[in-house]
């Protein structure tokens, strides 16, 4: 489980299609949650999810972990051993989790978070977490942090992203990229995916990282994707995140 939450896959949304729709006062942009409830008896309804049309992205603007978060990670003040920022993020578009993080030597000082005089771990610059692109009915963000001496970052990077392509969720988001419409039961089914995905991520952190952090998960429907940023804390710990175009 992350260390700090916002949002929720239910805020997700869509339209429901077809002479049932219609009679059920369905013809808006519903949230999942409600989909699913007033579809309830009503299965299969087509459904199309709802998107940004313009494109969208978010860039992590600033995280900070304090000294006090040393129990969950032992040398979060120690400015011998740096700390890693890693993350992936999805849509409903099809296709995906997309890993992003650092991809070579160059890149690991800018996925990296410096110490302070104080023992606080800060960002020094916006970290692209999804770039700019039309999102589908929603965007899920998870970043991870991690401590390793002697392995490059890159490494890690890769070795995530090769094991997200075996995932359950990359299965599903596949799948939907090749289907002409999809239904709640769809949409339950790539719910069930997502919450299986960092039970399966997991493993492949122990073995490549001494000490990792599962930091934030951020779920936004499309309807909150107009505002210009959020801000989140937690347990001696917090982040901001910004949406860019």
């Amino acid at each position: 489980m992350p260390l700090i939450s916002s949002g929720a896959y239910d805020r997700f949304s869509a339209t429901a299609g077809g002479p049932a729709a219609t009679e059920y006062g369905l013809d808006s942009v519903q949230p999942f949650a409600v989909l699913r409830e007033v579809t309830r008896p009503l299965q299969p309804v087509p459904l199309t999810f709802a998107a940004t049309g313009a494109p969208v992205g978010l860039d992590l603007a600033d995280v900070h972990l304090s000294r006090q978060c040393r129990a969950m990670m032992r040398r979060t003040a120690d400015p011998e051993l740096p700390m890693h920022v890693l993350a992936w993020w999805w849509d409903l578009g099809g296709g995906g989790p997309h890993v992003v993080g650092a991809r070579d030597e160059a890149e690991e000082k800018l996925w990296s978070l410096e110490v302070d005089a104080e023992g606080t771990r800060t960002s020094h610059a916006d970290l692209r977490l999804v770039p700019p692109r039309e999102l589908v009915a929603g965007v899920a963000v998870r970043v991870i942090l991690w401590q390793t001496p002697g392995v490059p970052a890159a490494q890690v990077t890769e070795e995530v992203e090769e094991a997200m392509r075996h995932t359950k969720l990359n299965g599903m988001l596949d799948l939907l990229r090749g289907l002409s419409g999809t239904s709640m039961h769809t949409v339950g089914l790539v719910r069930e995916a997502a919450g299986a995905l960092g039970g399966e991520i997991a493993p492949v952190l122990r073995g490549l990282c001494t000490d990792y952090l599962d930091f934030y998960e951020g779920l936004y429907p499309v309807a909150d994707l107009t505002e210009p940023e959020w801000a989140v804390r937690g347990f001696h710990s917090g982040l901001r995140i910004r949406r860019t175009s």
